[in-house]
């Protein structure tokens, strides 16, 4: 009867893990709010593909292969009213704006050189990060003892803006949040889950870039 009794306990404390990470990750979909970096907000609409957190805009027409080359701008930090992390250190911030810088290099280096002359083939790329979310270790490793899942999300949320480099006419616009995921190792560091958010949009652009979505 005692172990009947201690298996529902546990399996209590399981279920309600989670269901906390189910409301975080509703939480987690919600659009971010606007921090200032793009010049215009309201022509972004809701992405095609269903992910809630992302708006988008791009002018009718446009050709993404039509870019082999990449300016790439400074990757600043410029955080929005409601931004959390603001309180990071500046080292770590630099730090976190240069790894964002080398994960679009290294992802699109071989294919799409980054230079500093604009030309007829040439993207210019604008990027904002308008909030970091640190996760949290000391939640982590309890919730991985208990139901073996991490509750803590980080993340971060950016701001694009991509503009045709001759004419500085601005072509695209997006503002996108990314969240950990539970199922992802990287839940004991607390820049681990923004890291790979950098990383998971220097890939999206890369495929961008080769698909003309």
């Amino acid at each position: 009867m005692k172990k009947l009794q201690k298996s529902m306990n546990l399996m209590a404390k399981a279920l309600s893990f989670i269901f906390m990470i189910i409301l975080v990750s509703c939480t987690a979909t919600k659009s971010p709010s606007n921090s200032g970096f793009l010049e215009d907000y309201s022509r972004l609409r809701a992405d095609q593909n269903g992910d809630r957190s992302m708006q988008w805009w791009e002018k009718k027409d446009f050709n993404w292969s039509q870019y082999r080359k990449i300016i790439l701008d400074p990757v600043i930090l410029y955080y929005h009213t409601e931004a959390k992390g603001k309180k990071i250190d500046p080292e770590k911030e630099k730090k976190l704006t240069d790894y964002f810088r080398n994960a679009v290099e290294k992802k699109l280096a071989n294919e799409y050189p980054i230079v500093i002359t604009p030309g007829p083939d040439v993207l210019r790329i604008r990027t904002a990060i308008t909030e970091i979310i640190p996760a949290s270790p000391a939640i982590n490793y309890p919730a991985m003892a208990v139901a073996f899942f991490p509750i803590d999300m980080g993340g971060a949320v950016i701001e694009v803006e991509f503009l045709d480099s001759e004419t500085n006419e601005v072509i695209a616009t997006m503002v996108d949040k990314k969240m950990g995921s539970p199922f992802k190792p990287r839940a004991f560091s607390r820049m681990g889950y923004t890291r790979a958010a950098f990383d998971g949009w220097a890939k999206e652009l890369r495929i961008a870039l080769d698909t003309n979505p």
